[in-house]
């Protein structure tokens, strides 16, 4: 009785980590590379903002091995009046930094609640590292929808990131 016990609490075991990982069943459908759409931002009073424009570039990429990767950049990105990293003034390194958004780690499926949990490593700003972001997310074909509800400065925000994958 005692063995078919822990036998009954290790199949538990495993196909609960197996459900809230990269073994989920949406994490297959996951796996790819992702083009930007659209990137919008809400306040509470649903006004729209577009923090790296109307039509910025992105991509994001899930791989098999649990590996995820996010860069979205204004388009066209800011006016520089060198062509040496080194020249740039610090308003123009701003402007650029201001205009970018990168991290990578790991990342987890949860198909049960639909959110996709990413797990920075490294991060442009810093503030992902060691986090767990989690996205809400409906597929549609080759068309991919994150979104995430959050509060900035005593302000309830709610995003949404349209993604077309890549062949």
């Amino acid at each position: 009785m005692r063995s078919r016990m822990l036998a009954t609490f290790a199949v538990l075991a495993l196909s609960t980590a197996t459900a809230s990982s990269h073994g989920a069943p949406d994490a297959a459908a996951l796996i790819g590379s992702w083009k930007l759409v659209s990137y919008e931002d809400r306040d509470a009073n649903s006004a729209s903002v577009y923090p790296y424009g109307k039509a910025p570039a992105g991509l994001l990429v899930y791989d098999a091995t649990g590996h995820m990767a996010i860069q979205i950049m204004t388009t066209p990105p800011p006016d520089v009046a060198s062509g040496d990293w080194n020249l740039f003034t610090v308003k123009e390194k701003i402007a650029l930094y201001d205009a970018y958004i990168a991290y990578f780690g790991r990342y987890e499926v949860d198909s049960a609640r639909k959110i996709v949990i990413h797990l920075p490593e490294a991060d442009l700003s810093r503030l992902y590292i060691g986090r767990r972001e989690e996205r809400h997310y409906e597929l549609a074909g080759d068309r991919l929808v994150l979104a995430a509800t959050w509060t900035q400065n005593g302000k309830t925000w709610s995003g949404t990131r349209v993604f077309q994958r890549l062949r």
